[in-house]
Formats: C-alpha cells, structure tokens, sequence
C-alpha cells in the first residue's frame, strides 16, 4: 500500500472504513473458497485426473466473487488496486487452465502419446505442489496453536 496522505472529511473517512472492509470481506470469502477448492483438488491423483473437474462450478463462483472484487478495489489507488486483483486473478487463471488441460485429455484429444504423457506428468507435479504447500500450511498452523 501507498504511504500517501489522505485527507477526508469524518463522512468521507466512514464510507472509506465501509468500502474496505467490504473489500476484505470479499477477499476472506474468496480465500475461504479457494481453500475448499485446493483441498478438492489436492486428492488427485493420477488415478483420477477427472477428478479436477468437479471444481469447474466452483470456479465458476470464484470468478464472479472476482467481478465483484474488480467493483470493490475503487477504493483503493489504482497501483494497490491492481496488486489485490493480480493474486486472484492469476489462481482462477491456473485452475482454469488445469480444469481446461484436463478436460481436453479426457476427450482424448489426438495429441501424441508423448504429449499426453507429457501433459499428465505435469499435471501430476502442480497436485503433488499443491499438496506440499497444504501440508506446509498445516504444519504451521499446527505449529502456531
């Protein structure tokens, strides 16, 4: 955030409080369904790599939590702004890209076995990282109780 001075009237300053605290709140609900989507998704394996695709809904409401978060960072300056949307932006833009990659394989795409195998072994190594970061995230949670 900004280190400029800002100067508004006690209205002004209360409308702020509102604003932001409505923005934060957006964040916490998204954060929230971002956790139940990495928990989901953490359970794949190469077993059942369909198993990704039970997200799509959720993405699909993340994404509009999204939208309205793009409305609710007005009040931030534009710089802060774009540093809150990027983070989002970018996990909706991951997950939508491994639902898709997924989706595409099972439709048995004519790629190349190659390719295929390929894909899936990357596929395999972002689930085996998402698990790793959640066990690192429990641990420290763990650790801070």
């Amino acid at each position: 955030m900004s280190d400029e001075q800002i100067n508004l009237t006690p209205a002004e300053a209360n409308k702020m409080r509102r604003n932001i605290t409505a923005m934060q709140k957006r964040i916490r609900s998204m954060h929230d369904l971002r956790g139940k989507m990495n928990q989901a998704m953490a359970r794949v394996t190469d077993q059942n790599l369909d198993l990704a695709l039970t997200q799509k809904k959720s993405l699909k409401a993340l994404s509009r939590e999204y939208d309205q978060l793009t409305q609710e960072v007005s009040c931030l300056p534009p710089l802060d702004a774009a540093q809150v949307l990027e983070e989002e932006y970018n996990y909706i833009l991951t997950i939508g890209n491994i639902i898709e990659t997924t989706r595409e394989l099972k439709k048995n795409v004519a790629i190349g076995e190659e390719n295929r195998a390929a894909i899936i072994d990357g596929l395999l190594k972002f689930y085996d990282g998402l698990r790793q970061e959640l066990a690192i995230t429990q641990t420290a949670k763990v650790d801070q109780a």
